[in-house]
């Protein structure tokens, strides 16, 4: 009975607070055995799948695929679990490193769990409530970009279609995917506009056909309707995503301050 624990205990509680320590570490040898425990799961469940497709009237290699789905499927739920641990041990104030080898860390063995919370110590620290507000920030640009992109133009609009005339590629240091030239039409007048080469799910190549949105007052004022749609699909993304971040970034400082305050009324009782 005693070694079922300790097995159960390995597979459930110690060995996902292992784990997650030797992947603290950030070391290149923890990156490097993530990646072969993912392949060797695989391997395995690839193996297993074949020994099964001989067995039976079942494609080989269609059940060696399903089975490196499943084995890396065992290894995610697992991985899953132990960000449950982690959490867990988190409340309690437990460092990973204490759960797995079963002993309080001191002297030069006590630097693993530097910066684990202690116990007695508040559950939100300062840093996640900066994580959100820094992704705030970030997504709610991305969010203010779209919108702005998405705007109606000032005044009555009509469309036509218009060429794209010549394309710029990006400087080395941009990671961007260029500009495009757009040539277009109105009433016998040439105009040109600049647009992003890639608006949206389209990505601009010479003399292609592009739909143009102008102000029929003023022609030269246009936007490329494909760049408009993915504004106006992109602004509720970033909108939802920066609002997520916002209410969790509340929800952390609610928690930070709490836990500062029943720090501080312990030490002062």
């Amino acid at each position: 009975m005693g070694r079922v624990r300790a097995v159960l205990s390995w597979g459930f509680v110690r060995g996902p607070a292992a784990a997650y320590a030797f992947l603290d570490t950030g070391s290149a040898l923890a990156s490097f055995a993530s990646v072969a425990a993912i392949v060797l799961c695989a391997a395995v469940g690839a193996g297993i799948g074949a020994l099964v497709g001989l067995t039976t009237p079942s494609s080989v290699s269609d059940a060696a695929g399903v089975g490196a789905l499943l084995g890396g499927g065992v290894l995610v739920a697992w991985l899953l679990l132990s960000l449950v641990v982690v959490a867990v041990l988190w409340v309690r104030g437990v460092s990973p490193i204490e759960t797995a080898t079963g002993e309080k860390p001191a002297g030069r063995h006590a630097a693993p769990s530097a910066g684990w919370r202690g116990r007695g110590e508040p559950l939100v620290p300062v840093s996640l409530v900066l994580f959100f507000l820094l992704m705030t920030l970030a997504f709610g640009g991305e969010w203010v970009h779209a919108r702005q992109l998405s705007r109606p133009l000032d005044g009555p609009t009509a469309t036509t279609t218009g060429t794209v005339a010549t394309v710029h590629e990006p400087p080395w240091w941009d990671n961007g995917s260029g500009s495009a030239d757009i040539r277009y039409a109105v009433a016998g007048t040439d105009y040109v506009i600049e647009t992003g080469r890639d608006p949206g799910e389209h990505f601009l190549a010479l003399d292609e056909v592009v739909p143009i949105e102008y102000v029929v007052g003023g022609p030269a004022t246009a936007r490329c309707v494909w760049t408009v749609e993915s504004a106006r699909s992109d602004a509720a993304f970033w909108f939802w995503l920066a609002a997520g971040c916002a209410g969790l970034g509340l929800l952390s400082l609610s928690g930070f301050l709490v836990g500062r305050w029943r720090s501080s009324g312990r030490r002062g009782g």
